[in-house]
């Protein structure tokens, strides 16, 4: 397998003459020419003024009353993973000893040898991908996003000393006053954190030698990230639509791959009609669920009153012994079990239809993507991960991350063909060192 300058396998790229294989060509007369659409079009579509504009040679995007996907001659790429859970524990546990042992250190190390495995075991098309951060960027990136926390905190403090020290710090200690500035402003730095950390994943990967990226201003979309989630908790959540779809649109429209940038044709008003059924059958799963609770409490006051009634339990959880932190965790238990009854399937169907909606209305090229993902599918795989991340103790995550990249693999759908001679390597490395703010914000494992 072939080698770049940097050292880094990788297949055959765009850039020598790719040629796919003949499985994969397109049908004869594929694309259609210009204003030939009728062959293409889909029964259902209605195409009003001011929707973005469909990719070449597909249906328009508009109002769909039964979606479909675009007429192909051969038969859909699907995406394969073909890690094993074993391998990646072995990579996992390695790292956690590693990490340990030098107080949290590695982790940064650690964080991008499981990204590389996982990215290694992807393939599409019959071509890997490649991961090529590197375990020093991801530690730089999180001095330097230290730093910033440090400066942003010297000026609170600078702030309250100079206009508040005679009435906020006589009252309230100033670090103290720092720390709940600092974790306020947590809320937009970690919007901020999520894109920028997006991004340098983004442009650590590599297909068939060509690098993705996402262009944008990571403050732009904290931006939009704030201001229409204000807007939504002030609303009691009815503009969600509205948000997710505005999060979506700016992050898939400045995805690239190459010199090509991604498309999105999703409009909130496509998803009100199941959000507002949601919204209102989410409320009733909530009352249903707080008398569930109601009649157990009552059933059990007998219980409750041998024990000395609400005051002596409220005294024994703020001495908790060793039995009654078991019964705490048991009772958490019983209620998030509970809650994954009564709520979460409901969640998981809007989540499964939501996800199903973004992925059918986000194209690449002559590429477009369909996922089958059901509400039996997202409820299992949401309870599962679940229960393996409380009863491990959180030494479940490779397997969480497995079953992850399964479920990603098994429920997507590639229809089209990469057009080679439109993809050119894009210019430039992207960021030069790695996550900062998200790193700070927000300290998963991949």
């Amino acid at each position: 397998m072939p080698r770049d300058h940097g050292g880094y396998a990788h297949s055959q790229g765009f850039s020598r003459n790719y040629v796919p294989p003949a499985s994969h060509a397109p049908p004869p007369g594929y694309p259609p020419p210009a204003g030939a659409t009728q062959p293409y079009a889909q029964p259902g579509y209605a195409a009003p003024g001011g929707h973005a504009a469909a990719p070449p040679g597909y249906p328009p995007y508009g109002a769909p009353v039964a979606y479909a996907p675009p007429i192909h001659v051969n038969p859909p790429v699907r995406l394969t993973y073909d890690g094993r859970v074993g391998e990646l524990y072995l990579v996992y546990l390695r790292s956690l000893l590693l990490t340990l042992v030098t107080l949290g250190v590695y982790r940064f190390w650690g964080r991008t040898r499981v990204r590389r495995y996982l990215w290694s075991h992807f393939q599409a098309f019959g071509d890997r991908f490649e991961y090529r951060g590197r375990g020093i960027e991801l530690f730089l990136g999180f001095l330097a996003g230290v730093g910033f926390l440090m400066v942003v905190g010297g000026i609170v403090l600078g702030a309250l000393w100079l206009f508040a020290r005679e009435t906020v710090l006589q009252e309230v200690d100033a670090g103290d006053a720092a720390t709940w500035l600092l974790l306020l402003a947590g809320y937009p730095l970690l919007a901020v954190g999520r894109y920028a950390g997006l991004r340098y994943k983004l442009t650590r990967t590599r297909w068939r030698g060509i690098r993705s990226g996402l262009d944008g201003s990571a403050w732009k979309f904290g931006g939009i990230s704030v201001g229409l989630g204000l807007l939504n908790a002030m609303s009691a959540q009815l503009v969600t639509p509205i948000l997710d779809m505005a999060l979506a649109r700016y992050r898939l429209k400045n995805l690239t791959f190459g010199t090509v940038r991604f498309g999105f044709a999703g409009q909130a008003g496509d998803i009100y009609g199941r959000f507002i059924g949601f919204y209102f059958l989410n409320i009733l799963a909530w009352i249903v669920l707080v008398v569930i609770i109601v009649m157990i409490v009552g059933g059990l006051s007998a219980v409750i009153d041998r024990f000395g009634g609400w005051e002596a339990i409220g005294d024994k959880i703020a001495h908790p012994t060793p039995l009654v932190i078991v019964i705490m965790i048991l009772v958490a238990l019983a209620v998030y079990s509970l809650i994954g009854l009564v709520i979460l399937p409901l969640r998981c169907w809007y989540q499964a239809y939501l996800l199903r909606y973004l992925i059918s209305r986000t194209w690449f090229g002559r590429i477009q993507f369909v996922s089958g993902v059901t509400t039996g599918q997202m409820w299992g795989f949401m309870v599962l991960n679940w229960i393996i991340l409380v009863f491990t103790f959180g030494i479940g995550w490779p397997w969480v991350l497995h079953r992850t990249a399964r479920l990603v693999a098994d429920q997507l759908w590639i229809y089209g063909e990469v057009d080679a001679l439109a993809v050119a390597q894009a210019l430039g490395q992207g960021p030069a060192i790695g996550e900062g703010l998200l790193d700070l914000f927000d300290t998963g494992i991949v």
